[in-house]
């Protein structure tokens, strides 16, 4: 067999050319087959191979230069730059914003107290009042208030009488007839009681003091319910109940 092998690559002179080309090729291709088995890559493939590596390498670099940069570790939070501290008046302006508030809340509150008939708070005033006298727990403590009220319409009157209002003699009548219904109500919750403490009779004295002073300056009608008004509370304080 192996000199039929041998024979096999003994050019034969019987084809003439054809066969020594063939034989030539085919040694050509065992000889590479030998240089790849013994000596390794031929030194045409190690370059190209060599230069393809090295492309692709310079691809990687380029194509990382433009990317964005990876964010930076959690270890590594503290090293950043820090973020500006904010001024002052940033800082505060809730705390001013509150203030302002609270200032106008205490303002308008103390308007409306002081608010009289004819006014735009008058009506916030008298809802508040009308609370007030709803929460009262007893029958003394709703007398108590009543007469606070009826305090605030005397000064009310008062006020009144100074305006130059249009309607300044309506405001008054009925600034007047609302003092008595809480001044009636509260004196009949005393009396329900069996007896006028002395806040009672306190009470009466100082709206005699209040009332009395501004009968000259108020007009026949207005006048003729002050003085109805004192009456009831003198009988009442007289009496001693």
């Amino acid at each position: 067999m192996a000199g039929t092998v041998m024979g096999w690559w003994r050019p034969s002179r019987r084809k003439g050319g054809r066969t020594s080309a063939r034989t030539r090729r085919v040694a050509a291709r065992v000889t590479a087959l030998r240089s790849l088995v013994n000596g390794g890559p031929s030194p045409d493939f190690r370059e190209r191979l060599r230069a393809d590596l090295m492309r692709a390498h310079a691809d990687e670099r380029t194509a990382g230069r433009h990317a964005a940069p990876p964010a930076a570790p959690a270890s590594h939070a503290g090293s950043r730059r820090p973020r500006p501290r904010r001024s002052l008046l940033v800082r505060l302006r809730p705390v001013l914003v509150f203030g302002v508030a609270l200032s106008g809340m205490f303002a308008t509150g103390v308007r409306t107290y002081h608010a009289v008939p004819g006014e735009v708070l008058y009506p916030l005033k008298r809802v508040a009042e009308s609370t007030v006298l709803v929460l009262a727990y007893d029958e003394k403590d709703r007398a108590e208030r009543e007469m606070a009220a009826a305090r605030l319409r005397a000064a009310e009157t008062a006020s009144l009488i100074g305006e130059a209002a249009p309607d300044r003699r309506r405001l008054i009548a009925q600034t007047l007839d609302d003092m008595e219904t809480k001044t009636r109500a509260a004196l009949t919750r005393v009396a329900l009681r069996g007896h006028a403490d002395g806040e009672a009779r306190r009470f009466a004295r100082q709206q005699r003091k209040v009332v009395e002073p501004l009968l000259p300056k108020l007009d026949g009608e207005n006048r003729d319910k002050a003085t109805q008004y004192l009456r009831y509370i003198d009988t009442f304080t007289a009496s001693g109940r």
